[in-house]
């Protein structure tokens, strides 16, 4: 490989590093806030969500993503905050990655103070698409 070219590829590492580790941000914004536009970006349409919730199902496609979401907002009066940080990306290759990062995620119910629901880790599975860097597998790892 030529200079040029060894140049060419640390930029595009750097700028898929940037893009996975926004990837982890949208997604939390999407699910905080509801947007289901927004989180449908964030995954291939055949993904795989494995939940740290041992009483919740593992999920196949965006669609069931989002029903489970909607579910669990409706059933009970709450608002979710999940901090994601420390993304890692352990492999990264032409058109796939695995990753993972720190998740924090907080609960109030009825408007009421905040309490820490989950810490955990997500181990992620992506792939790039034309449109970008998006989820293929997600599997969170609960601690608490």
């Amino acid at each position: 490989m030529n200079e040029s070219a060894g140049q060419a590829r640390t930029l595009r590492d750097a700028f898929d590093r940037l893009e996975i580790a926004e990837l982890y941000a949208k997604y939390a914004l999407a699910l905080d806030d509801q947007d289901l536009e927004l989180m449908a970006a964030c995954f291939t349409e055949d993904v795989e969500f494995i939940p740290g919730n041992p009483d919740a199902p593992a999920r196949t496609g965006i669609k069931a993503n989002q029903d489970r979401l909607v579910q669990r907002h409706r059933e009970a009066n709450f608002r979710e905050r999940h901090i994601t940080t420390h993304p890692v990306i352990r492999t990264l290759a032409e058109n796939r990655a695995e990753a993972s990062a720190e998740a924090v995620i907080y609960v109030s119910h009825d408007g009421a103070p905040p309490k820490l629901q989950a810490i955990g880790r997500y181990d992620d599975i992506l792939e790039r698409h034309q449109e970008g860097w998006k989820f293929a597998r997600r599997l969170f790892v609960r601690d608490v």
